[in-house]
């Protein structure tokens, strides 16, 4: 089972590009919470948003905030560092601990 609920915080500023003239894209780093059995080092992962939640993202939240998320993770392989990069593909998108300025 690849579908994950987590809360994550945002690490940059997403920008909204167009995929195909129709379908809008954000994509930016986030980071998951520390897990309890490892070494306390910060998980950083790639996440995308589709649609219209993506114009949530880019208008409200801000660097450093925190939001309860639902989605799936995928892991491709990236030809270019012979690596597989985790990304989440967010589907849902809570607000926690958010800031309004």
């Amino acid at each position: 089972m690849n579908y994950i609920s987590c809360i994550i915080q945002i690490l940059e500023i997403p920008i909204i590009e167009t995929y195909k003239d129709s379908i809008k894209i954000v994509q930016f780093k986030v980071q998951l919470p520390y897990t309890r059995n490892k070494l306390q080092s910060p998980t950083i992962i790639q996440s995308i948003i589709w649609g219209d939640l993506a114009y949530d993202i880019a208008n409200y939240y801000k660097v450093n905030d925190y939001a309860l998320i639902e989605g799936y993770i995928s892991l491709p392989f990236n030809n270019q560092i012979n690596k597989q990069i985790v990304t989440i593909n967010i589907t849902k998108l809570y607000p926690f601990l958010f800031t309004l300025k």
